[in-house]
């Protein structure tokens, strides 16, 4: 039970309410001043929600219209004559993205190496099709399409015996459609990419407000030592972290790794490289650590929805394709998704491992440019 004051007790409710009210309304009025003027909040409060509209509406797509495919036409149909099967095919919305190939190595070349989500071997009756199952949602997708497309088509249209079947459909690569086993290799990189850019860019806005960083540019370290001795330790860290998600995966999903381990390992080095120098850049124009993780935000928002972690990378239009890019997790889910599941050859790793490291490079260069002109100020 409070005990009001003597001064409280002469006063009535009604001019002690309005002096209070007055109050608060004073305190929201020179908060509401502060917010306005922070930058770094009023991007979280405007540019959050209307980042993720605008991904949402109008990158995302949960169904694609069409997946890529590549036809393979039987010997005997000419250039100029394409035949009926593949007339038919492209006049289906679903086949849109269908492509002609001549040899058979070549077009499972194409599935291996994801330029392709299904190929239609015509050469051989019944027609054989191919079909990428790493991703459960977008093989379910074409698998549907090819058996309405079947249906509509019939053998008669084949000129095939009717008691035999006109398509036979092969899962590869994940024929159980293990969702575990597309996701959970996908989460290396999106741990990596949180982690290392978050904790890197924490690295020299947290020696600016403590009052340390004037101490380093004394005794004369120059930007590439800083660069490398704050970020070294990181790297080992997440080198740990893809041990222990590989070992977990191995015990706790039951994924077995198809192809390199190793490769696994060098390609994630140079991942983990990449979003360490994007932190450190962070960090460095950054002027406090809640800048830092904001801008460390704003970056990992686009990555994890424009990379095809969660929502498959073909069925985005050419825009959001183009900037995913650019995003080195995009590039990385190709190499561990590839490795685990496909056991693809060096050529297809190192073909995904140069925008990588272009991407650190670049980070890199930036910061040190970064870091140069705060020692110098």
């Amino acid at each position: 039970m409070s005990i009001a004051s003597p001064a409280q007790a002469t006063i009535p409710r009604t001019t002690l309410f309005r002096t209070r009210l007055r109050r608060v309304v004073a305190l929201a009025w020179k908060e509401w001043l502060q917010l306005c003027r922070d930058r770094a909040s009023l991007g979280m409060l405007i540019g959050v929600p209307l980042l993720q509209i605008l991904l949402f509406g109008c990158a995302i797509e949960l169904a694609p219209h069409a997946v890529p495919m590549v036809l393979v036409p039987p010997p005997s149909t000419a250039a100029a004559d394409p035949g009926m099967l593949q007339r038919r095919l492209a006049s289906q919305p679903a086949f849109a993205q269908l492509r002609i190939e001549p040899s058979i190595e070549r077009a499972q070349a194409d599935l291996l190496n994801g330029k392709a989500v299904v190929v239609i071997d015509a050469t051989t009756r019944p027609v054989r099709i191919l079909v990428d199952a790493t991703d459960p949602v977008l093989a379910a997708q074409a698998a549907n399409a090819i058996e309405r497309f079947a249906r509509s088509l019939g053998n008669a249209d084949l000129e095939e015996d009717s008691s035999k079947p006109a398509f036979e459909v092969r899962m590869l690569y994940n024929p159980q459609a293990n969702s575990q086993a597309y996701l959970v290799p996908g989460l290396l990189g999106v741990i990596l990419t949180m982690t290392m850019v978050m904790m890197s860019a924490l690295t020299v806005s947290r020696e600016r407000e403590r009052g340390t960083f004037e101490g380093l540019a004394i005794l004369g370290i120059r930007p590439a030592e800083l660069w490398a001795g704050k970020l070294l330790p990181y790297l080992l860290f997440g080198m740990l972290q893809a041990v222990l998600i590989l070992i977990v995966a191995r015990a706790a999903f039951d994924i077995q790794i198809q192809g390199s381990v190793p490769a696994i390992l060098i390609a994630t080095m140079l991942f983990a490289c990449a979003n360490l120098a994007l932190g450190f850049l962070f960090s460095c124009l950054a002027r406090q650590q809640m800048q830092a993780m904001q801008m460390s935000f704003f970056f990992f928002l686009p990555s994890s929805l424009l990379s095809g972690f969660m929502f498959p990378f073909v069925a985005m239009p050419h825009w959001a394709r183009w900037i995913g890019e650019l995003l080195p997790l995009t590039h990385f889910l190709r190499i561990v998704r590839g490795i685990t599941l496909k056991d693809v050859d060096g050529g297809f790793v190192i073909a995904e491992s140069l925008p990588i490291l272009l991407f650190a490079v670049a980070a890199s260069i930036a910061a040190l440019i970064a870091m140069n002109r705060r020692m110098r100020a």
